[in-house]
């Protein structure tokens, strides 16, 4: 894997300091910060069906994964100049390790408190078990 560097500011409540870990780690090492959004499958389905009823048109997952991406986007730009938002739809860990894993990442920086946001660490006795096996780094921040 390369240097670069996952940045999760889904599922927390203060993602500007996942973001500022992130990018001084970049420019510590000259990595690029690849900042990720994964909506949950529960939230999807919420979102889906929220969506639907208002706007009363079939949204469907590209929709809602543009969606994540534009979130990602906005909860970005006023903290960091250079990086890639992504937006992703189904099991957290899955998708984030997924994710490092397409644009070589070899650390992912995510808020430390596990319990917090969307509750994505919760369903999983070793959240930290994934992340060991694909070899990736994890920097939790508090």
């Amino acid at each position: 894997m390369s240097d670069g560097i996952v940045a999760v500011v889904s599922g927390t409540t203060a993602p500007e300091r996942v973001l500022f870990e992130a990018a001084r780690r970049a420019d510590d090492s000259g990595a690029t910060v690849h900042v990720l959004y994964v909506l949950g499958l529960e939230w999807y389905a919420s979102a889906e069906l929220w969506l639907a009823e208002r706007l009363r048109i079939p949204t469907g997952t590209d929709t809602i994964r543009a969606i994540c991406e534009r979130k990602a986007d906005r909860l970005t730009a006023p903290a960091l100049e250079r990086y890639e938002a992504a937006g992703r739809i189904g099991h957290p860990i899955d998708e984030i390790v997924e994710y490092a894993t397409e644009v070589e990442a070899d650390t992912v920086v995510v808020d430390g408190d596990l319990q917090s946001g969307t509750g994505a660490w919760r369903r999983v006795s070793d959240p930290l078990e994934a992340f060991r096996e694909r070899e990736l780094s994890v920097v939790p921040v508090y």
